[in-house]
């Protein structure tokens, strides 16, 4: 059977070609990156995000020390400073005479390792980037309804599990005091509003 070699094929093959030789250089770019820079581009557009919404909160009507956006407004920036770090920061060095001396001891052994050690579908840098990026939008989506501490206490202590911390009891009360400590150290100690959500305070 004849193929069709029309203007409509010819645009077809154009646009599908044009396509591909983005999602390639796209791809390509990407590899580029370590998952750390990725994350932090990530984290860094978040921060920016964050920061807008700072600018947002209306100041309180009577005059205090500390008004309504300042901790929001600081904290934005700190996230952006600390994402313009992580983005730069280099691998630590291996120190080769301590390599080479483990090297020789546990060479008897690689293969077994290697095939035990076969990165999951989740271990990849390219799933928890996507797995991150994931976990940051629902944040943001359920931040106002759920409430920040049960928003925040399933963010941590997902993250954490996720990233290999398999620590249960550890996850929780790291969750918990972050959850419930910013919570309470923010509406109560410097008035800042923070969304309760389904929590009753």
């Amino acid at each position: 059977m004849k193929e069709d070699s029309g203007p409509a094929s010819s645009l077809f093959f154009y646009i599908r070609n044009t396509f591909v030789r983005k999602e390639t250089l796209f791809v390509d770019t990407l590899k580029r990156f370590r998952p750390n820079q990725i994350i932090s581009v990530i984290l860094f557009l978040f921060s920016i995000f964050y920061i807008v919404l700072a600018y947002q909160i209306p100041g309180y009507a009577l005059p205090r020390p500390v008004d309504a956006d300042l901790f929001p407004k600081v904290l934005g920036f700190s996230m952006v400073i600390l994402s313009i770090a992580l983005f730069f920061e280099r691998d630590r060095p291996v120190d080769k005479e301590s390599e080479s001396e483990t090297e020789d001891h546990l060479s008897h052994e690689t293969e077994e390792k290697e095939e035990k050690r076969r990165e999951t579908f989740w271990e990849k840098a390219e799933t928890q980037i996507v797995v991150t990026a994931v976990a940051i939008a629902a944040y943001i989506f359920l931040l106002e309804r759920a409430g920040f501490v049960l928003t925040t206490l399933v963010f941590v202590y997902g993250m954490t599990w996720f990233y290999g911390y398999k620590g249960h009891l550890a996850n929780i009360i790291v969750a918990s005091i972050i959850g419930f400590g910013f919570y309470f150290l923010l509406t109560r100690g410097l008035g800042v509003y923070l969304p309760p959500g389904l929590l009753p305070f």
